[in-house]
């Protein structure tokens, strides 16, 4: 993992981040909800992350962006994953590299749906994303 770092990340601009660069806008309209500003409600919940098809018009995607730091309350982790099961889109979540697993142990464990597990991490000032289990 030469360049690869692990940093304090401020989560509103890590999920600002995540929403540019995971999403093609040729595709998806995405909104993000963060503590700066809620764009796009989902059925009463707000995820940080809502794709909505162009095409569609529905949502397809909502997402949940976590950090080390929000995961150190697993428990609390849990309770936000858990509310993105009636949402009727594909569940996506966002860890830090190294992660992934725990989280995906977590949610099996608690019957939590999550369509893909996604990690995060820096090389430089470069945001890297990659699917967990590929």
């Amino acid at each position: 993992m030469n360049g690869t770092t692990t940093r304090p990340v401020i989560l509103e601009d890590l999920i600002e981040r995540i929403a540019f660069e995971a999403f093609d806008t040729n595709i998806f309209t995405i909104y993000t909800n963060t503590g700066r500003a809620l764009q796009r409600p989902v059925k009463d919940q707000y995820p940080h992350l809502v794709a909505v098809g162009r095409v569609s018009r529905t949502v397809e995607i909502v997402g949940m962006v976590e950090t080390d730091e929000s995961l150190r309350d697993l428990t609390a982790a849990m309770r936000r994953w858990r509310a993105l099961d009636h949402l009727q889109a594909a569940a996506y979540l966002y860890v830090p590299k190294g992660r992934g697993a725990d989280a995906r142990t977590l949610c099996l464990r608690e019957t939590v749906r999550i369509s893909d597990f996604r990690h995060y991490w820096f090389e430089g000032e470069t945001l890297c994303l990659e699917r967990c289990f590929a």
